[in-house]
């Protein structure tokens, strides 16, 4: 308590030194001399009073250290100095531990939160791969499915060797079939989605004659392709 009213006392002596100076300069001048004579004696007054102050308190002061005396007053304010500045040093570590937890913290949930995000970057893959795997088996069994029909299609493998019979017809526009359910017309599957057609075609000859020709064709359909390949042909 006394050694802050020796700081009170400081200032307030600093500051009625500065307001009576400013007093006095204001002496001279008749407009202002009233005022600053008026002011000067409050200011002597705060200025007496200051100095009073800053003896008496600094009389006490070792009451503020709980000691009898003055006696190792230095002492007690050397041990309180130190005692802050320990104290400073304590909180100061203080906080630069909580800095410390709080930064490792921070990286601690930066790196769950990573760890989450890449989990759910890899959950998200799996679903799409699981998906895409999903997607190419539907589309697999699709083809496998379209390729089955065409593996049994026996009406459209007797369409197809038409085609490779006007290829060796001599007039092939004058080309003349029967139609699928004619009882001279056979059509057989094997493996590997291949057919076997057996049939008639009545066509022109080199001359110009209409004939009947019997034909055998053995031909295949290329799934990867979409198309009817010709394995063999025998025309009679």
């Amino acid at each position: 308590m006394f050694e802050t009213g020796v700081f009170v006392s400081a200032f307030i002596w600093l500051a009625s030194t500065i307001w009576l100076g400013i007093s006095l300069l204001r002496i001279p001048f008749r407009r202002w001399r009233s005022g600053g004579i008026r002011q000067a004696k409050l200011a002597g007054v705060l200025f007496v009073l200051s100095i009073a102050g800053v003896i008496v308190c600094n009389q006490f002061v070792y009451r503020d250290y709980g000691l009898p005396s003055r006696e190792g007053l230095d002492e007690a304010r050397a041990a309180r100095k130190a005692e802050r500045l320990a104290r400073s040093a304590e909180e100061k570590a203080l906080r630069e531990a909580e800095e410390v937890r709080a930064g490792a913290q921070a990286e601690k949930d930066a790196a769950e939160a990573a760890a989450l995000a890449q989990k759910e970057r890899e959950e998200t893959e799996r679903k799409r791969k699981a998906e895409a795997l999903e997607q190419a088996k539907s589309e697999a069994a699709e083809r496998a499915e379209e390729a089955a029909k065409k593996c049994s299609d026996k009406t459209m493998a007797f369409v197809m060797s038409q085609e490779f019979v006007k290829r060796n017809l001599k007039a092939p526009s004058t080309a003349e079939f029967p139609w699928y359910t004619d009882d001279q017309v056979r059509v057989s599957t094997m493996q590997d989605c291949a057919f076997r057609v057996v049939g008639y075609v009545d066509a022109q000859n080199g001359f110009g004659a209409q004939i009947r020709s019997r034909y055998l064709v053995d031909l295949k359909y290329i799934d990867a392709e979409g198309t009817w390949q010709m394995t063999d042909i025998a025309i009679e």
